[in-house]
């Protein structure tokens, strides 16, 4: 039997409320249908019957070759249709008289609604019963605009406080942040949002964002203040987004509902490990909020579970820019008030398609010609075509909410459809489009389109001197447009006009190509909500019509479930080396020449060799180093042609450094000195004690003017040579660098910036510095798993792109890193046994050396992580006590690897044929004991060592190496 509802309805009773005018609502009662029952669950569930199958469909369809017969240049001269065929609601016009249609068949199609049961399906979704039958939920995107003292229920309850709850704590918070009373850590105000969300988490909140970026009432709120959307996965996109932001002004909002969706997720991680790296973890709760409903994984990432706003099962992604998935954003940068205006915009269409008759209903009209369009014309596509710059993302939105909802193949009841749904929606903002796309709108294929203009324009300019304003010339091509595609030109039009005969076919336009216009008063918040509302709801009436479910999308799942395949096949390959298998033959060989082929460093695209290719190169190279094996001989005496140079005397030698202009060398030594001398001369020209009692390392900043150093004591100390020495001689501390907690084992400038210094250290970490301020920029390892599981003994910056750089460590790895994302090490390096003592870039910045306790040199490819070369002792002279290397250099053309050892040798290796061209400890005046640094001037023409001696020794050669 049927079932009887109590409902309310809107009627048009006027309240006095400024300029607004405000529903009261009064019940009304109706009966459902055989076919639209609910079961015992309340469920709606409709009958097997399609609406193929009724009456009105089959009147349509023999419709349709009437139409065929009519132009729309002649329906164009019927000025009463043409009148008719014009609604205006609210300031906003539709006219749709240049769609194939006359008023007959707008008749067809009301007729064909009601068989479609449209007005009780629309009373269903209103009411909240469980229209989505395959979720068994309500769709209730009207409740989170509805005003607070409206009934919305789902399941019994009534919606509309909760909502109003979220939207209080979103406005008190909003308002907390930016007055500036919610700080960051570090007590600076967050003046930057980056949302985090994927789908309809990120394309509704990023198109009201743009639409309001140059609206001028919401631009003037948002005055200072960034808002950036992060949603793929793609790391570009995250470099993009964090590029030029401070973690101490950033605030990141996670949108995930249960907080496992994969993309998101791996976003929000990399967001926190880049604001913790830089900022310590209890920032996190400081900086991150989220929007979910799950508050045990909230809390268990770090997030304070009193800074989540929840949204509701009976909200889709797609229809959620009206939660906080896009309130809470837009509010931290607009203000709620504005937000607020938006959501008011949206609820007047709400209630005009709940409440207005279905022959003067926005979204009715536009749905049932959607519908005329798709399935009865066969046009398949729909370009939304918006005379706007600011509603440059509301076609990406609205192509995800009609084609996710639409998209379907089978009835509500899992019956196959015997006629196509769903449209195939693109666009651009014109004039732009008419540059891209509108050659094929014009003479391709046929394109129903939807032009959307406004009267008044965000941002007006008028030229002194030209015809029109700059808003009227947009304006101008928003109005001719459409005239073209209905009225085209044809060849008599063209020979009349003295067009050449063989070009008459070419300029022919055949016209008779449906459009409509919407045209709005303005683009501030309230029509913007408007405008989103109508579509919303124009997308729910096709669902209707088709008797499909509009508010599922299991055509997504598929794919995800795959990839998760895809995922664990990759983290095996790259990690064990397993190979590719469990695929067809398609994907395995495609996945097999990836895997071998291309890999993708933090958004910059890196090209590989696979192995077959390595071993073909290096047959090729071989045989080339043969033939000049002898000329390489020759060369070797003539670079090697060794001018004795200074010794100059001191302590236990640990590090040196050479000043760009190579005249300079500063050392560090156990004795807690730092020592600048003059490599020509063999004088001191500065001497600095330390409170350190064991200086580690030191380096020249790229000026030569300063210098850094670092020891046991875990700080790294500036001094400024220029400084005015004290009464002791010494030179005050410009700037002491705090923070790690082990000590400083190495140190290195950044090239060409004197205020940029890494470090490496004992705490497992390496870091990133601003000289100028002491602050630390990054953080690279400790607690992240990428990270070293040992003491940092060494760190080398890539000449070639200063944002790499290579570190290596006590755990018998070198690891590459990018110093714009911090949260993670690009690539490991394996094959030492033992720790690795010093790394050192070669001159091309593709490839890079260690040195180890293993007693070998390794030559790595720092994209691929191939091992190109090894280079031991015990190869070079079959010695079974093989001693340790303490620091390499490369000469500058990177033919040669100086290797310091700790029995005192010094091999200079030719790193192409891996063999030993001269042990300088061997020579007359060397070490007499461990070889603890090295290294080459910038030109290449000295080599400096240092040693446990006591001595640095300085070699200037013939020839630049």
């Amino acid at each position: 039997g049927s079932h009887t509802i109590l409902r309310f309805v809107v009627l048009p009773v006027l309240l006095l409320s400024g300029s607004r005018t405000l529903p009261i609502f009064f019940p009304r009662s109706y009966s459902l249908t055989p076919d639209l029952t609910k079961n015992n669950k309340g469920t709606v569930m409709a009958s097997a019957a399609l609406i193929c199958d009724s009456e009105p469909w089959k009147d349509l369809k023999e419709h349709v070759n009437v139409i065929e017969k009519k132009h729309l240049r002649d329906l164009m001269n019927d000025v009463e249709r043409c009148q008719s065929m014009m609604v205006e609601i609210d300031g906003i016009l539709l006219d749709y008289s240049r769609q194939r249609v006359r008023l007959d068949t707008i008749g067809k199609l009301l007729k064909l609604a009601e068989a479609a049961r449209l007005r009780q399906k629309i009373d269903m979704m209103y009411n909240g019963d469980h229209i989505n039958s395959t979720e068994n939920r309500s769709v209730l995107h009207i409740a989170l605009r509805a005003p607070r003292d409206k009934v919305i229920c789902s399941d019994g309850k009534n919606v509309v406080p909760d909502v109003w709850y979220v939207l209080d704590k979103i406005k008190e918070f909003s308002e907390r942040v930016r007055s500036g009373s919610w700080v960051g850590a570090t007590g600076k105000a967050l003046k930057d949002v980056v949302a985090i969300g994927i789908g309809g988490s990120f394309l509704g909140p990023l198109f009201v964002h743009n639409a309001l970026q140059t609206d001028p009432e919401a631009a003037d709120c948002a005055r200072g203040r960034q808002l950036r959307f992060l949603a793929n996965v793609d790391p570009v996109d995250v470099a993009r987004n964090i590029s030029g932001l401070n973690p101490e002004t950033t605030l990141v909002v996670v949108v995930s509902k249960t907080f496992t969706t994969a993309e998101t997720m791996l976003n929000a991680r990399t967001m926190r490990e880049w604001i913790s790296s830089a900022l310590g973890t209890q920032a996190v709760a400081k900086h991150m909020v989220a929007v979910s409903t799950n508050l045990t994984l909230v809390e268990k990432f770090g997030i304070d579970p009193a800074n989540t706003f929840a949204f509701w099962d009976w909200v889709g992604g797609r229809y959620s820019v009206c939660s906080a998935v896009g309130v809470l954003p837009l509010s931290l940068q607009y203000g709620f008030p504005i937000v607020e205006k938006f959501l008011n915009g949206a609820s007047n269409i709400d209630n005009h398609f709940y409440s207005a008759s279905f022959e003067r209903n926005l979204p009715v009209l536009l749905g049932l010609l959607s519908v005329w369009n798709v399935t009865f014309l066969g046009y398949p596509a729909r370009a939304i075509l918006p005379y706007s710059q600011a509603l440059e993302k509301f076609a990406p939105h609205i192509q995800q909410v009609s084609m996710e909802s639409n998209g379907k193949g089978v009835s509500i009841d899992g019956i196959p459809l015997p006629f196509e749904t769903g449209e195939i929606d693109f666009g651009e903002p014109g004039t732009n489009g008419q540059h891209s796309f509108y050659q094929l709108i014009h003479q391709g294929r046929v394109v129903p389109c939807d032009f959307i203009g406004s009267i008044k324009s965000q941002q007006p300019i008028y030229l002194k001197g030209e015809v029109v304003s700059n808003h009227d010339e947009l304006m101008s091509n928003f109005f001719a447009q459409p005239d073209a595609l209905a009225y085209g030109k044809s060849p008599e039009q063209l020979l009349q006009d003295s067009v050449p005969d063989h070009l008459v076919p070419h300029k022919t336009f055949s016209g008779n190509r449906p459009s409509l216009s919407l045209l709005l008063p303005s683009l501030d918040a309230y029509n913007i909500g408007k405008l989103l509302a109508i579509y919303e709801h124009r997308i729910a009436v096709e669902g209707f019509i088709w008797g499909i479910n509009s508010f599922d999308q299991w055509g997504v799942e598929l794919g995800k479930v795959l990839a998760s395949q895809v995922r664990k096949q990759l983290h095996l390959s790259r990690t064990k080396r397993e190979p590719v298998q469990g695929f067809n033959f398609s994907t395995t060989t495609l996945l097999t020449r990836y895997l071998e082929e291309e890999f993708l460093i933090f958004g910059y695209w890196v090209w590989l060799m696979s192995f077959s290719e390595l071993k073909d190169r290096h047959v090729a190279a071989t045989a080339t180093v043969n033939t000049l094996r002898d000329r390489l001989n020759e060369k070797r005496q003539q670079l090697l042609d060794t001018d004795g140079g200074p010794v100059l005397s001191g302590a236990l030698v640990y590090s040196l450094d050479w000043t760009p202009e190579k005249n300079r060398i500063v050392s560090a030594s156990q004795d807690g000195r730092l020592i600048i001398w003059n490599a020509l001369t063999s004088q001191k020209t500065h001497a600095i004690k330390l409170p350190c009692a064991w200086v580690m390392t030191c380096a020249f900043a790229p000026n030569g003017h300063s210098v850094a150093c670092g020891g046991l004591d875990s700080e790294c100390s500036i001094f400024n040579l220029n400084s005015q020495v004290d009464r002791d001689g010494n030179i005050p501390v410009s700037r002491v660098l705090t923070g790690h907690k082990g000590y400083v084992s190495s140190c290195e400038f950044v090239r060409d910036q004197d205020t940029r210094l890494i470090t490496g250290s004992g705490d497992q970490t390496c870091v990133l510095w601003d000289v100028t301020t002491g602050q630390r920029i990054s953080v690279f390892g400790g607690e992240f798993p990428s990270g070293h599981t040992s003491d940092v003994l060494s760190i080398s910056i890539n000449s070639s792109n200063s944002n790499m750089f290579v570190s290596g460590s006590c755990d018998a790895t070198a690891r590459l890193w990018d110093t714009r994302i911090a949260s993670r090490a690009i690539r490991t390096y394996h094959g030492h046994h033992g720790d690795v003592n010093s790394v050192k870039f070669f001159p091309d910045g593709q490839r890079f050396g260690t040195g180890s306790d293993d007693g070998t040199c390794r030559l790595f490819d720092m994209r691929t992580g191939h091992q190109l070369q090894v280079y031991s002792q015990q190869q070079a002279n079959n010695d079974q006590d093989i001693p340790i290397v303490t620091s390499i250099a490369f000469s500058i053309s990177g033919r040669l690897l100086f290797a310091g050892y700790s029995n005192g040798d010094c091999y200079v290796w030719d790193t192409l044929l891996a063999e030993v061209v001269v042990n300088l400890g061997k020579l007359q005046n060397s070490h007499e004991g461990r070889i603890s640094c090295l290294g080459l001037s910038a030109d290449g023409s000295a080599l400096c060592t240092g040693s446990w001696d006591k001595n640095l020794k300085v070699s200037f050669r013939s020839s630049t190496l």
